[in-house]
């Protein structure tokens, strides 16, 4: 994520305009744990958002096994890399240790992702 835009102030991330009848430029927006850096992601997985009904593409970040962040996919025809604010950190939620997967209806999705047996 682009640490000089506020996601309070601009909740949709910057603009990025573009001319008439031109084409909507990509920009991938990217949410990852404190201390995590791109290069120490292991996996991505990719998934699209379940938050609301435009299900924007995004690929899961996976290390050691467990989410770490996310990132918009500049391939989806929908949102072309961007993240609105649930998608960029409503996935905490789900990689909160107080949160439990083990009867998650996506655990068994999950378990494929990373490689865990789903009853772990």
């Amino acid at each position: 994520m682009d640490a000089s835009v506020d996601r309070i102030a601009q909740p949709w991330g910057s603009r990025t305009a573009y001319g008439r009848h031109g084409t909507w430029p990509v920009r991938v927006d990217t949410h990852l744990a404190d201390g995590v850096r791109p290069e120490d992601v292991q996996r991505w997985v990719q998934a699209a958002s379940i938050l609301h009904s435009d299900g924007d593409a995004m690929d899961i970040a996976v290390k050691d096994g467990h989410m770490v962040g996310v990132r918009g996919r500049t391939s989806d025809r929908v949102n072309r890399g961007r993240l609105g604010p649930k998608d960029l950190f409503g996935w905490q939620a789900n990689a909160s240790p107080d949160s439990s997967p083990r009867w998650s209806a996506g655990r068994a999705a999950w378990s494929h992702a990373t490689g865990t047996p789903p009853w772990t």
